[in-house]
Formats: structure tokens, C-alpha cells, sequence
């Protein structure tokens, strides 16, 4: 299983390429576009599309976490994902998080209202 930053990098070059054919396209006919407006904003995009991509393809080789866009884009591998996700639920004990609740709550009613 590949990781999300990849699947992402495929997304963004699908995206910039065509839309770079069509900016070349217009500005190579000369008025494809109504205006210069026109051909600001899907270069815009495209600018920063690749900016973004420069970004998630410049963070591959380091290790997961020391990254940037970690926090939005998870770099390491599917499988390593979720055995992560488990230790952690694991460790926050989610079985008893209701009881818990229930406690937290009763004992905040209790203070409140000054009875049982």
C-alpha cells in the first residue's frame, strides 16, 4: 500500500499538466481568453499547485514527522498508518472512555449543584 503523499502527488501533476496545456494553448492563440485576468488565474493556481508539489516531493526522503505538510499529508506507508492509529487508541483505552464520561460528568453535576 502506498502512502497519502503519494497518491497526492499523482492528483497534482494530473492536474497541473493539462492545465498548463490549456494556459499554453491560450496565450499561444492570442486571446483564447477574453483577457489577461483570464489567464492570471488558472496560472495562479497552477503556481501554486506546484508549489505544493515541490513541498510533499522535497519531504519523500526525510523521515515522517520532520516535515512540513506531515500534519496534513501522512507520508508514511498504509500499513504503518494504521498499526500507529491502533498502539494509540490502545493506549488512550477508548473501551472505558464512556464510563469515564459518565464519571466526569456526575462529578461536575455533584460540585455544581452541592448534593448527590
Amino acid at each position: 500500500m502506498e502512502p497519502p503523499a503519494s497518491r497526492l502527488t499523482r492528483l497534482l501533476v494530473g492536474f497541473i499538466l493539462p492545465l498548463m496545456v490549456v494556459i499554453s494553448i491560450s496565450i499561444l492563440n492570442g486571446g483564447g481568453f477574453s483577457s489577461d485576468a483570464m489567464v492570471a488565474v488558472p496560472t495562479l493556481v497552477v503556481v501554486l499547485a506546484g508549489i505544493l508539489l515541490g513541498v510533499v516531493v522535497a519531504g519523500r526522503e526525510r523521515r515522517h514527522g520532520n516535515w512540513i505538510t506531515d500534519s496534513w499529508i501522512s507520508r508514511e506507508p498504509e500499513d504503518e498508518m494504521l498499526s500507529r492509529l491502533e498502539s494509540e487508541r490502545n493506549e488512550a483505552s477508548m473501551q472505558d472512555l464512556g464510563s469515564k464520561w459518565a464519571k466526569m460528568e456526575m462529578e461536575r453535576l455533584e460540585s455544581k449543584h452541592g448534593e448527590e
